[in-house]
C-alpha cells in the first residue's frame, strides 16, 4: 500500500476557535475554504429548518446548498459587509420560493388551456359551439318533464341511477330506462 501525502491546509492568518459570522464572512471574501465549511457547519441545521417551513426535505436541503453557494459568489473577492445569518436566511427563503415557484409553473403547463379563454380559438368555432348548445337547451326543454328532470340530475348534477330510482319512486333499472330514453330522444331532436 502506497502512502498517501496529505496536504496542509493553507490559513491566511491566526484562526480563532470560535470566530464570529462577522470573521467568517471576511474569511469567506479572502477565499477560505475553511471558513465556507465553517458557515456550513453553523448555520445549516436552522437554515434547513427553515426551509421545511417551504418545501420537502430535499429541496430543504437544495436551497440550503444553494444558498451557501450564493453566500460566497456574493462575497468572494469583495469588500463587502454582511450580516452573515440573516443573509443566509434570505437567501434560503429566496431559493424556497423560486423552487415553489417552478412547480407552479409546472403545475400550470400541465393543465389544458381552453382555446377560447386563451384567445387561440377563431370566432367561427366560437359561434358553432354556441349555436350547438343553444340547440341542445332548446331541445332539452322539449322533451317530457320527467325525461327532463332525469337527464339533468344525472347528467349535469352527477347523480347515481340509484340516487335517481329513490328520486323517482322507481327501481334502478327503470331509472336507467329513463335517462336512456331522455338521452337517444334529445339526440334525435338534435339531429332533426
Amino acid at each position: 500500500m502506497t502512502p498517501v501525502q496529505l496536504s496542509r491546509p493553507s490559513f491566511n492568518g491566526p484562526i480563532a476557535l470560535n470566530p464570529s459570522d462577522a470573521v467568517l464572512a471576511q474569511r469567506l471574501a479572502k477565499g477560505d475554504s475553511w471558513a465556507l465549511d465553517a458557515i456550513y457547519r453553523r448555520h445549516a441545521p436552522a437554515l434547513r429548518r427553515y426551509a421545511r417551513r417551504y418545501v420537502d426535505a430535499a429541496l430543504a436541503e437544495d436551497a440550503v446548498h444553494d444558498a451557501i453557494a450564493r453566500t460566497q459568489q456574493a462575497l468572494l473577492g469583495a469588500n463587502r459587509v454582511v450580516d452573515l445569518r440573516p443573509w443566509l436566511f434570505r437567501c434560503v427563503r429566496n431559493a424556497c420560493l423560486s423552487e415553489l415557484d417552478r412547480a407552479a409553473n409546472r403545475r400550470n403547463a400541465d393543465v389544458d388551456v381552453d382555446p377560447v379563454a386563451a384567445g387561440g380559438a377563431d370566432l367561427f368555432e366560437v359561434t358553432t359551439r354556441n349555436e350547438q348548445l343553444r340547440t341542445a337547451l332548446e331541445s332539452m326543454a322539449q322533451l317530457p318533464p320527467r325525461q327532463r328532470e332525469a337527464l339533468a340530475l344525472r347528467a349535469l348534477d352527477g347523480q347515481g341511477y340509484d340516487e335517481l330510482a329513490t328520486h323517482f319512486g322507481l327501481k334502478e333499472n327503470a331509472a336507467v330506462q329513463l335517462v336512456h330514453r331522455a338521452r337517444r330522444n334529445l339526440t334525435a331532436m338534435v339531429a332533426a
